[in-house]
This record gives C-alpha cells, structure tokens and sequence, in this order.
C-alpha cells in the first residue's frame, strides 16, 4: 500500500471516528441532561441551558434533594407496583413462552405451522387496536384494579415465542430420540433438556418481557382506577401539571424509570446477543 493509499484509509477511520462520536454524543447528551437536571433544584434546570456550556451538563453542587421528594410520594407506590408486576410477568411470562415455543418447534402435530404463523401476526397488531376492547372484557369480568390484569396481557408475548421457538430449533433432534429411548415423556425434555441448553435465549426473552412490561402506559392505565394500583410511568405523567409541575422531581423519578432497565440490559447483554444471534440458526 503507497504512502497515499495509507493516507487516504487513516482519513476515512478518522472521518468514521467523528461521525461515530457526533452520533453517540446525540444520543447521550439527552440522558446526561436528564440526570443532572435530576441532581439540581428546580428552579436551576432550565436556567442552565442559557448560555449552553458544559456547566449545563454538570451541576455544581448536587443534591439527591429531588430524588427523596420523588419516593417520597404516590411515585414510591408505583414504582413497587411495577417492580412486582414486571416481575411476575417475567416468571409467569417464561414458563408460558418458553412452554409454547417447545410445543411448536420439538413437539410435531397437525397445524403447528398455522399457529406459528397466528402467533407471529399477532405480535404485529398495534396495542392500541386491542386495547379499548380487550380493557371492556377486562372491566366485565371484575378485574379492573387488580395485578392479574396488569400481568395477564403480557405473559403471551408473540415475540418472544417466536425467539425461543427459533432457539428450540437450533437443538440437535437427536437429543430428543435419545431421551424418549431412555423413556422420557415430553415434560421431562422441556424440563431437563431444552430448558438447560436455553439459558441465552430466556435471559433475552426475560429482558424483552421485563422492558415491554416496565414501559407500559396505555394499558394500565385503562385497567387501574385507583391511585394505590398505578404502575410507575402513569405516576410520572401525574407529575406534571397543566398549570405547574415540580421538574425536579419529575426529572429524578425519570431517571429512576430509565436506569432500572437500561441496568438490567448491560448486565444480562450477553446472554440477550446471544439468544438474538442463535434464534436463526437451525441445526
């Protein structure tokens, strides 16, 4: 390679270099704002945007003044609710995921491709076309205000079966024929066999089903009257006022609703890749 050839590869990885940084930078400007608004006093949030300098993305003296005041009130509820709610929803959410996606990829019957292909359609249906109706069949049957309905609609995630059921593909058939000679029944290679080799692909599916339970708003709030049942982000949204609104505490309780899930997704981001890369490989 001539000297210009290097020259011209060294400016390209410098111009990718750049391009990279001005993206990163777009999208973490936004999340350091927020987090250090959360650590001013409200009055000081906005005031140290003008001029815009460094010292708008570093408060000078932090205070934690906002985050006591945040789980100080009707937050704190809701922020246990969701932490249960998004909890149970991952348990119960699993064993009903990764018990469909194994009859549908190890299990041979009539029909299971037509069932496949119902369940990827569904998760393509927006929520807010099933919503209004499904909260009415909800309302009727008496379980307005209750932790079942919360969990009940996100327990049979479409996408998640589709993950695991492509992860159950990727298992060698012949472990199978090997177990049922040895006698075993169906549930035993769920429980002994599939479940085991599956660990990627439940860790990813329990971080899909832990985020799209943690940033629910529609449907709780059409299933939840009482204050005392509000999940996390409908108590954000009261936070802030038609007429005024303490930024602060908004601002605190914002930051606590973003770095619970983003803490679990860089703990388990092995496990969720690898799930995601093996989903599509088939023996």
């Amino acid at each position: 390679m001539s000297a210009g050839e290097k020259s011209s590869a060294g400016a390209g990885r410098m111009v990718q270099l750049l391009f990279g940084i001005a993206v990163a930078a777009s999208f973490l400007l936004p999340i350091v704002w927020l987090v250090a608004g959360s650590l001013r006093p409200s009055n000081e949030i906005f005031t140290a945007l003008n001029p815009l300098s460094i010292g708008s993305f570093i408060p000078p003296q932090p205070t934690l003044a906002n985050y006591g005041s945040a789980l100080g009130g009707a937050f704190r509820t809701g922020l246990i609710n969701s932490i249960i709610v998004a909890a149970c929803t991952v348990v119960v959410g699993l064993l009903v995921c990764a018990a469909a996606a194994f009859a549908l990829s190890a299990m041979r019957w009539r029909g299971r491709e037509v069932v496949f292909a119902i369940i990827v359609f569904s998760f393509l249906i927006p929520e807010e076309v099933v919503a209004i109706p499904l909260s009415a069949i909800f309302a009727r049957a008496g379980l307005q205000n209750t932790y079942i309905a919360l969990i009940l609609p996100f327990v049979g995630s479409g996408m998640v079966i589709f993950l695991l059921r492509q992860f159950f593909l990727a298992i060698p058939r012949s472990l199978i024929e090997a177990a049922q000679i040895d006698g075993a029944g169906w549930l035993r290679i769920f429980l002994q066999i599939f479940l085991p080799l599956s660990r990627p692909a439940l860790v990813g599916a329990g971080v899909i089903l832990f985020n799209g339970q943690w940033q629910a708003y529609l449907w709780p709030l059409l299933v939840t009257t009482r204050q005392d049942m509000f999940l996390a982000p409908i108590t954000l949204g009261l936070m802030v006022g038609e007429r005024s609104s303490d930024y602060g505490q908004v601002f605190a309780a914002s930051t606590i609703l973003s770095l619970i899930p983003a803490a679990i997704l860089l703990g388990f981001q092995r496990f969720f890749t690898d799930s995601v890369a093996m989903s599509g490989v088939k023996e």
